[in-house]
């Protein structure tokens, strides 16, 4: 793979997860000479196998969680475990050629803006080191595309007395030895990782308890028969959400009739409690949507549960007390051998350079326009920080766009009305979202942000033949599998 400059299309993609992977396939069919760079030894991202904790699936179904032009095969699970991701991940790879231009156990270290060079505009230095390399080498690049993911560094809470315990603290992530299950597992966190590895331990540990602070809203796969995505994925479903920019239909609907939005999620709610079987302890103190950004998908904590293999303590954690035990913030004191923190991670991008890294974040925010393009910065782009319940989708759409951007054939407005839409967004997403704080997460609104992108792109928003099909079947990728080609034919007119 040639390093030197020589077309003035050179794309620089960081991170070879979801993102990475759909990225440098769709700048490699427009045309761009890419190169990936991926810090650790195998591509997948949080689907890596150093990454996932045993009994771990996917939220989504098979068919909303793959790339429109790629289904997964039919021997994969409804919802696909981590290894069947991975190697979907793996086979998608391999399919479109994109295994030649990724360089693993590379890290980049370093992006930032080059002097600006006689007829090259703006330019991009990107320093790389390999791992059990000292040194680092730095590459020339006209565009860079960040696609390191919104769950990149793990978040441990500092918790007193930790040295004198002598088992095991792990973050959730970290969670992937079967051998750690088997002593007395404490398990910190009510999110979906959280449950997750509590209801996979539960099986195998010698106890289990889960010690929680505030429950969150999970969602069972099945609705009895009807699986999940033909509910909560389809553009009607999304007329209950209250986004930014509302059609004539959804002003009425979140305006004077906001009574039947109401009573849709209080039947949602209850049903939800009801399918899974929820103790009291763990309901939510209120109804869907608030708190979707935390929630998750799947039944196994609660079969667990009604099996009487889990205790629950609704408590925080004081302090490691001692070699072999915890204390909460109630007094109690559990024993335990191993303590995972299933609490969550923090978006970091420590290889941009400080002048970059102040256009893109302000107020501990990101800041950008279609939550991928900084104001002001020519050829520098995210893509996944668009984090949604259709990560596969949106980061795809979010590729073309970068794309048709990157290429000069995307309209744009200027840097300051780009500023305004953004703090608009953000006044919103801080409404709906109080628990993503920095900004990078559209959850369930993911028609409404394909929609902004293809209108974007002068493509259709519509992409089925009829009225019910479009607003009552669920949003498959597949939907959007012309996209590439109905921007080539577009181009070429």
């Amino acid at each position: 793979m040639s390093m030197d400059r020589d077309n003035g299309r050179r794309v620089c993609v960081i991170g070879a997860g979801i993102a990475g992977l759909v990225t440098a396939k769709v700048f490699k069919e427009d045309g761009f000479e890419v190169v990936v760079f991926e810090k650790e030894p195998e591509l997948g991202g949080v689907w890596a196998s150093s990454r996932t904790y045993p009994g771990l699936r996917a939220n989504n179904p098979r068919e909303t969680y793959a790339f429109s032009d790629y289904p997964y095969p039919e021997t994969a699970d409804d919802f696909p475990t981590a290894e069947q991701v991975r190697a979907y991940l793996k086979s998608y790879a391999e399919h479109f050629g994109l295994r030649p231009l990724i360089c693993l156990s590379t890290e980049a270290v370093s992006v930032r803006a080059a002097r600006d060079r006689p007829g090259e505009g703006q330019t991009y230095d990107v320093s790389v080191r390999a791992a059990g390399s000292d040194a680092a080498l730095t590459h020339h690049f006209d565009f860079v595309v960040i696609c390191n993911g919104v769950f990149s560094e793990p978040y441990l809470p500092h918790i007193e007395g930790r040295e004198l315990f002598a088992g095991q603290v792990l973050h959730s992530s970290q969670f992937v030895d079967p051998a750690a299950a088997q002593g007395r597992v404490v398990v910190v966190g009510a999110g979906k990782s959280a449950l997750d590895c509590a209801g996979w331990a539960a099986d195998r540990a010698k106890s289990c308890t889960l010690v929680f602070r505030t429950p969150h809203w999970m969602i069972p796969r099945y609705f009895g028969r009807i699986r999940v995505d033909r509910i909560t994925m389809t553009r009607f479903a999304e007329l209950f959400l209250r986004y930014h920019r509302q059609s004539l239909c959804e002003r009425v609907m979140h305006g004077p009739a906001k009574a039947v939005v109401r009573a849709w999620w209080r039947g949602f709610s209850c049903l939800d409690r009801r399918v899974l079987r929820m103790p009291d302890v763990l309901k939510p103190g209120t109804l869907l949507p608030q708190g979707y950004e935390n929630t998750g998908t799947g039944s196994e904590f609660y079969d667990a549960l009604k099996l009487g293999k889990l205790s629950l303590r609704r408590a925080g954690v004081s302090r490691f007390a001692g070699a072999a035990a915890i204390e909460l913030d109630n007094g109690e004191s559990l024993d335990a051998d191993v303590v995972v923190f299933a609490t969550g991670w923090r978006q970091g991008i420590p290889f941009l350079d400080s002048d970059l890294k102040s256009r893109v974040i302000k107020d501990d925010r990101l800041h950008l326009y279609r939550h991928i393009l900084p104001p002001g910065q020519p050829g520098l782009g995210f893509v996944g920080y668009a984090s949604s319940t259709a990560c596969q989708l949106t980061s795809e759409l979010a590729a073309h766009w970068l794309s048709q951007c990157f290429r000069g054939e995307l309209a744009l407005p200027d840097a300051t009305a780009m500023e305004q839409e953004i703090s608009r967004v953000l006044k919103w997403s801080s409404e709906v979202f109080p628990g993503r704080s920095q900004g990078y997460y559209i959850g369930p609104y993911v028609a409404h942000y394909l929609d902004e992108l293809l209108s974007d792109m002068g493509l259709p928003r519509r992409r089925t033949g009829n009225f019910l099909s479009e607003y009552f079947a669920p949003l498959w990728p597949e939907r959007y599998r012309s996209v590439g080609e109905e921007r080539r034919r577009a181009r070429a007119q």
